[in-house]
């Protein structure tokens, strides 16, 4: 079995030297079977770095809870009848591949992080075990009930340590604690609430004069971005609590990338899973994210180049938001949830910035990575081939190309979408790009001229000029159909462009219908504005007649 690659660049920024000479760069790509096995990069670096601190007595322990349980059982005259069970496992897993990793996390009952829940942490985006080979999974660290089938998902496991928690709400005075010997009532038993805060105290959690002390945990999450010069906020990202190392919140940012969570009486580690029920960023092939500090106060998270991973997976992130949840152009969004696999490196087989791969298989079963980023990308630079980190800006636009590849393809069949000419699938990712990148600045307040630089880096008005073969399917040709400019008349052997008001959802509504050239052609004729005769039409396909690529 084998998977196609729909190969994209990135938005081809013009960059002025100082000289003043303007040069435009074109970065190849082409379709090409899957690599299984892909190489990685020697550019590949590691920044942001999560090292281990010191380790944490959670209250949570079984041994804690009893040592509570008792405690307050010989205050209180009560005779300790009960041995506490385990009603959770701290554990990790092992996956040997990528098929376990996919196993282990299709469970989205459990919450998986690739470092140990109970030691303090640093601040980064990445973590491997120090024991274990540069190019294996790492150990995924959880919290499982105690009945749970551990050796059901046939991968290894260590149980870690056995817990003692009955709800995550520690105000709960109507639950009990331990079996039917230790039911709660007035003037006896021990109640969840009493056990807790006793096993606060004799852990060293929380001081008796400070049980009662709250605090709002908050967050502001905002990344730079180099079109705007600033940061921006982030909305729709997903911002975890962590406290007393196995507990755990939830919450999304709001427009102003802001997030509060109920009240603690404690420090939160807080952090970033970049995931939502509709996609999943992946470094590589697990779990993207950012693991911030633990703190008794709001966590301010501005994100820049220092960590250029996660610099790119908040760019990835505004546009998958954008395509599922925003403003999206009036565009069809993608029906199926999708995983985008990030690598802070060029392309080891070639210089595509992102692909689409569709599975070759009977139905559309998006079950690993259907959409690859790349954080780095090729120049030439006084004749020579410079590595150097994508922009933002960028990592925005190829990601909306990647999605709306994905969008296609979830309307259409499996053979439908293979049938389908390749000029038709990134041209119109290509239009997407375009509009919805546009869309995205204009809304963020970039200037006027700004924008018209912008959508000229990104409109391919130089086609065919100057195209390696490769690259003719990267054309303008449903950019043409919705703008008013006329490349043709700039510059010879353009298409000559006079058509304008089609729209762009007119288009995307009869996109599953176009496969070929005539598809094409008729769906103009058929759906022509007032302005736009059928000779105009004609004109306008010249060019696209002799260049069409099956």
């Amino acid at each position: 079995m084998f998977s196609i690659k729909e190969s994209s660049r990135s938005c081809l920024r013009k960059l002025f030297c100082l000289s003043g000479l303007l040069f435009a760069l074109l970065f190849s790509s082409c379709e090409k079977d899957e690599v299984l096995n892909e190489p990685v990069s020697e550019q590949q670096t590691v920044s942001g770095e999560i090292r281990l601190g010191a380790k944490v007595e959670s209250p949570f322990l079984l041994r804690n809870m009893q040592r509570s349980v008792d405690s307050l059982s010989a205050r209180t005259g009560l005779k300790s009848l009960t041995i506490l069970k385990p009603t959770h496992l701290y554990v990790r897993f092992l996956p040997a591949d990528t098929a376990q990793y996919e196993r282990l996390v299709a469970d989205t009952t459990l919450d998986f992080d690739p470092y140990p829940l109970d030691y303090e942490l640093t601040e980064g985006d990445s973590y491997h075990d120090p024991s274990l080979p540069a190019d294996a999974i790492t150990w995924q660290y959880t919290v499982v009930p105690a009945d749970y089938d551990l050796k059901g998902l046939g991968i290894t496991y260590e149980v870690l340590d056995e817990l003692y928690i009955l709800d995550e709400d520690l105000e709960r005075e109507d639950i009990s604690v331990g079996d039917a010997q230790l039911r709660s009532g007035k003037g006896s038993g021990l109640s969840w609430k009493s056990v807790v805060d006793e096993a606060l105290i004799q852990t060293g959690n929380v001081g008796e004069a400070t049980l009662r002390s709250k605090w709002t945990p908050s967050a502001t999450i905002k990344a730079y971005d180099d079109l705007m010069g600033k940061y921006i906020p982030l909305q729709g990202v997903k911002v975890r609590i962590r406290y007393f190392a196995f507990l755990k919140a939830y919450h999304y940012t709001d427009a102003n990338g802001n997030v509060t969570f109920s009240s603690k009486r404690t420090s939160v580690e807080y952090s970033i899973e970049w995931e939502r029920d509709m996609w999943d960023i992946r470094d590589d092939g697990t779990q993207a994210y950012y693991h911030g500090p633990d703190q008794k106060g709001k966590w301010n998270l501005n994100i820049n180049t220092g960590t250029p991973k996660s610099l790119h997976y908040s760019a990835i992130h505004r546009a998958l938001y954008k395509y599922y949840y925003g403003d999206c152009c009036g565009l069809v969004r993608p029906s199926k949830s999708l995983k985008i696999s990030f690598e802070n490196i060029n392309d080891p087989n070639g210089s595509a910035l992102g692909y689409t791969r569709s599975p070759n298989v009977r139905t559309w079963n998006w079950i690993f990575n259907s959409i690859k980023i790349y954080g780095k990308k090729i120049i030439k630079e006084n004749d020579k081939e410079v590595v150097v980190s994508q922009l933002v800006s960028d990592v925005f636009s190829v990601t909306l190309h990647e999605l709306a590849h994905a969008s296609h393809a979830c309307r259409m069949s499996r053979s439908g979408y293979d049938e389908t000419s390749s000029i038709i699938k990134d041209s119109w990712a290509d239009a997407v790009g375009w509009i919805m990148t546009l869309d995205e600045y204009r809304k963020l307040g970039l200037s006027v001229s700004d924008i018209a630089d912008l959508s000229s880096d990104m409109d391919n008005h130089w086609w065919p000029n100057y195209h390696k073969t490769e690259l003719l399917i990267y054309s303008p040709l449903f950019i043409d159909m919705v703008d008013v400019e006329n490349q043709g008349q700039e510059v010879l052997y353009r298409p000559f462009d006079e058509v304008s008001g089609y729209t762009m959802s007119l288009i995307d509504s009869n996109l599953p219908m176009m496969k070929n050239f005539m598809d094409v052609e008729n769906f103009m004729k058929n759906n022509r504005p007032a302005n736009v005769t059928i000779n105009l039409i004609n004109t306008f396909l010249k060019i696209y007649r002799e260049k069409w690529i099956n």
